[in-house]
This record gives C-alpha cells, sequence and structure tokens, in this order.
C-alpha cells in the first residue's frame, strides 16, 4: 500500500526530517522536511542506519538544490565528492546523482554501466516522484508517486567507490549521460519498432518473391509473437544491399534508424559494411529471417550481447535487396515457454522429434523436450 512503511524506517525518516528542519540556510524550492520523505521512502532501514539523519537531511537538500531546475525531457547528471565546506556534509564515496523523467530500464541501465567501470555500489537511493515544474522547468512540489504519469521523475543518489579525479568524475558523468539518453531513445521509440514489426508480419502474409507461403507464413507469426510482450525491442534500422563483382556493400537507409540505431546529433552514422566470401553468400542466400546474437552488449536493461532479427527483403525476381533490423533482448518469458510453442523453433523441435521416432507424450518424448530446453 502507497505510503505504509515499516515503524522502524519510518522513526529513522522523521529523524532525518527534524533535521532538515535545522537547514534553514538554504534555499530550496519546497521545504525541505517534505521533501525528505517521499524522498527516502524506499530505502531500506539498513541502509538508513548507515549514516546520521543530519547526513541524510544534508545529502537530500543538495540534491533538492540540484534538482531544482530541469528542462522538459532533459537529464541532469552530476558526479561528486561531497565537503562539508562546500556541501554541508561529507563521504568516504564519490556520489552520484541523476534528476530525469521516469522510464522503464533505468536503475539496470545504470547499474550495467557502473558494473562495467568496476564500480561498486555502496548505497542507492531511488524515489519517483511526482513533481510538479512551471514552463521554465523550476521546480515548486515533490510527493511520492503512486501511479505513472508524465509527471513522474527519477532521483537518484548512488555512492559508488570513490573517483579521486576530477577528469575520471567527468568521464562517468559523461557516460551517465550517453546510457541515460541510450534509455530515453529506445524507450520513446519502442512503440513504433513494435508496430513495424507487426507491418512486416503483414507485409510477409502477402507472399515474398522466390520464397514459400510456408516459410514466409512462419516468419510472419514469429514477428506477431515477439511484439506480443517476448522480445524487447531496443533498436531497429532498414538496409539495402548493394552488389558488386567480388564485395557487397550493406548500406544503412538514411532517417530509417530508431532506438539505439537512431542517428543524429551526436549519434555515430553508420558506415556501409563490406561483404564478401561467405558472409556475402549468406546476406544473398534466400531465407526470409535472420535470428542470432549480435556482436555488441546492450547499454539497456540488461548486460547481454544483442539479440538480432533480420527480416530480408526481395526484389521481383526473388533476390535479396536489403533488411530490415531488428535489435534487442527476448524477455523472460521467452526462456520459460515450451520451445514447442515458439514459431520456428517449434519446426526444429518437431524435426527432432521425428528423428528420434518419439512421442512427445511419451516418456522419452517429455526427457527429449527438457533436454531441449536447456
Amino acid at each position: 500500500m502507497a505510503g505504509t512503511i515499516p515503524a522502524v524506517r519510518k522513526h529513522i525518516i522523521d529523524a532525518i526530517a527534524a533535521e532538515a528542519r535545522k537547514l534553514t540556510d538554504r534555499e530550496l524550492p519546497m521545504r525541505l522536511s517534505s521533501f525528505v520523505r517521499p524522498y527516502f521512502n524506499g530505502v531500506p532501514a539498513e541502509d538508513l542506519k548507515s549514516g546520521e539523519p543530519a547526513t541524510f537531511a544534508a545529502a537530500a537538500a543538495g540534491h533538492l538544490e540540484f534538482g531544482r531546475i530541469r528542462k522538459p525531457g532533459e537529464a541532469r547528471v552530476r558526479v561528486f565528492n561531497p565537503t562539508d565546506a562546500k556541501d554541508g556534509w561529507h563521504s568516504a564515496f564519490t556520489v552520484v546523482e541523476v534528476v530525469t523523467d521516469d522510464m522503464p530500464f533505468l536503475l539496470d541501465s545504470l547499474k550495467i554501466l557502473l558494473d562495467d567501470c568496476r564500480l561498486e555500489i555502496q548505497l542507492m537511493v531511488h524515489p519517483v516522484m511526482k513533481v510538479r515544474r512551471d514552463k521554465r522547468g523550476r521546480m515548486s512540489r515533490a510527493e511520492e508517486a503512486t501511479s505513472g504519469g508524465k509527471d513522474n521523475e527519477s532521483w537518484q543518489h548512488i555512492e559508488i567507490d570513490r573517483i579521486g579525479s576530477p577528469e575520471e568524475r567527468e568521464k562517468l558523468r559523461e557516460r551517465l549521460l550517453a546510457a541515460l539518453g541510450d534509455v530515453r531513445i529506445a524507450v520513446a521509440d519502442w512503440p513504433e519498432m513494435r508496430t513495424n514489426a507487426q507491418d512486416i508480419s503483414r507485409s510477409l502474409l502477402a507472399g515474398v518473391p522466390g520464397i514459400s507461403r510456408a516459410e514466409s507464413a512462419e516468419a510472419s507469426v514469429f514477428l506477431d509473437w515477439l511484439a506480443d510482450d517476448f522480445f524487447t525491442f531496443l533498436g531497429y534500422r532498414e538496409y539495402r544491399l548493394e552488389r558488386g563483382r567480388k564485395t557487397d556493400r550493406l548500406v544503412a537507409v538514411p532517417g530509417s534508424g530508431l532506438g539505439l540505431l537512431r542517428t543524429g546529433p551526436g549519434r555515430r552514422r553508420p558506415a556501409p559494411t563490406m561483404l564478401s566470401g561467405d558472409v556475402r553468400d549468406k546476406a544473398r542466400e534466400p531465407t526470409v529471417l535472420v535470428v542470432t546474437k549480435a556482436n555488441s552488449i546492450s547499454t539497456v536493461h540488461r548486460a547481454t550481447y544483442l539479440d538480432y532479427v533480420g527480416v530480408k527483403t526481395f526484389d521481383s525476381r526473388g533476390r535479396v535487396k536489403g533488411e530490415r533490423r531488428f535489435i534487442g533482448l527476448f524477455t523472460s518469458r521467452t526462456y520459460t515457454t515450451n520451445p514447442r510453442e515458439i514459431p520456428l523453433l517449434r519446426r526444429k523441435v518437431q524435426r527432432v522429434f521425428e528423428h528420434f521416432g518419439v512421442s512427445p507424450v511419451s516418456h522419452d518424448g517429455k526427457a527429449l523436450i527438457n533436454a531441449v530446453s536447456y
């Protein structure tokens, strides 16, 4: 139930609020004693016992001051080593503060980056608050967010292993901003990427030159299956295949990128991919779908190699002329689904049963499906 917290934690937060009332020398957009309650509401009592109430109050005051002005859509990040003289409190750790729109995957994505930097998290305060701001981004109120909404913001105070160098702290800040940018565009473009998958699915049902109806129909079902919460869409881009005498080129179609494959200010424009030998042959192969692993690790949601789903396009003669590429991550539902219920995979499983000549409902068949599942 929203607003209900254990008595021990409430007692500690009350003590922090009492210390907050003493900090009258700070110019803040709202009463600090009111701010600290939703700010620390979700922090375990064990973590709140790790410091003094006065220290937590001063840290919250600094975060509130940092986040008092934020433009719509802006992510604010600072990485600093607090001192009594400058901040009114001190710590043996480096502090990361974030103020941004609330979005899926935020915490997971920041943890991915900090883990990649080999920086251990010592404390994390991460409230989601409903924040009232004027048209210029000036804050006037914050309260606990009890449901989703456009006014919800994620405020994160993360204490990590100490970084002594100002240059290294700035590098981390820039990487954090880039990670938050990746999350923002992936979340913003997700509906369009999902719609693209469904649109491509419908186009496959109309038939593909040079491809059997059965193969294109199964590919269509697979794309619809992905869109039914079995795939987290993180990027999309279209490519055209330019054929050469010895080497082909896979060239990105300008303006087709979405999510992590979007181009624009601050994002790298993809260079053509040169294809030769077996790779060239594979690209020209008349099959509709390519499902594999990408060679890059996701910066959003989970630190694992991205899943890659390519849908080839064909000319009127049935020759491959390009590709529509999705990158993302199969959701947890995928890994708990019976392989015989997964499009594309179910055909392979059926061939395995036919090869061994066993019934899926027999003892041997159940053992086989368990083996295939792992």
